[in-house]
């Protein structure tokens, strides 16, 4: 695959790959997809927040409320199985 990069983004990955910040364009370019990819994860995670708020948000709408107790163990135990299933 070949990538046109405009006039002043070669120059940035030059100066980049000169610094010593990294050992190629490549690798820069790797470097650079792995954040997007994180970001891209990011964006789903705060989406799927969202739409679990939205959730909550209506219940809380309809009356259907737990107690702090109950809530906060509710949390942790969601907590935990996020955690393990990672």
């Amino acid at each position: 695959m070949t990538i046109t990069l405009a006039g002043g983004q070669e120059r940035w990955v030059a100066d980049k790959v000169r610094e010593g910040c990294y050992a190629s364009p490549e690798h820069l370019t790797a470097e650079a997809l792995k954040l997007l990819a994180a970001r891209d994860e990011q964006a789903r995670e705060l989406d799927g927040l969202r739409a679990d708020f939205a959730v909550g948000w209506d219940q809380a709408e309809r009356g259907e409320l737990l107690a702090g107790p109950a809530a906060m163990a509710a949390l942790v135990e969601r907590s935990r199985r996020r955690v393990s299933a990672q």
